[in-house]
């Protein structure tokens, strides 16, 4: 129990309300690999855990939910089904995006914020949408972000992303001037 609870403290800040729920799911079942984020406001399925697993490099953004069961057949009177939940390595999982039982994802994967995946998702690309459909490759993807991170404003001379909530007012009226027409990286 000592790991599980390390790596919990590593994965949500110090008295989180989900970290007692992140606790309960690793410690009946749910496997998290290394370097993996969980951020707050997850609603991962407490009643199967043991049939999710997250990969390495992983991050899941706010709000995502992960479901291993659905119900929805106890209307037409029959048993629940249920379904494993496999997340690959260095995956990204946007917010409010919605990942249902028997799906995979594969390694090298960019889930857009939103997403409904109803499906397995190979490796290797960026998918979005209800239900989520692939975009674009992920190689397509870094090119295109690298295009945009030479061009646009950047914000990582002076602090860490992690820093700039403490930043100084004129460093954050600086941040918001430049960002008046697009997007800028940090």
């Amino acid at each position: 129990m000592g790991k599980i609870v390390s790596k919990i403290r590593k994965l949500l800040r110090k008295g989180s309300s989900y970290q007692s729920e992140l606790e309960y799911l690793l410690s009946h079942g749910m496997k998290l690999g290394q370097n993996s984020t969980i951020h707050a406001g997850f609603q991962i399925d407490s009643g199967w855990p043991w049939l999710i697993s997250i990969g390495d490099n992983v991050t899941i953004a706010p709000s995502v939910t992960i479901l291993a069961h659905d119900a929805s057949t106890n209307v037409v009177k029959c048993c629940t089904k249920l379904g494993r939940v496999d997340i690959g390595n260095n995956v990204f999982i946007g917010t409010h995006s919605i990942i249902l039982c028997n799906t995979r994802i594969g390694d090298n994967v960019v889930v857009g914020a939103g997403s409904l995946v109803t499906k397995n998702l190979p490796s290797n690309g960026v998918y979005a949408g209800v239900p989520a459909v692939r975009i674009c490759s992920i190689e397509e993807y870094r090119i295109k972000s690298e295009a945009l991170l030479n061009s646009r404003p950047r914000f990582d001379d002076k602090y860490d992303w992690t820093q700039w909530r403490e930043a100084p007012v004129e460093e954050k009226e600086r941040m918001k001037k430049e960002l008046e027409d697009g997007i800028g990286f940090v």
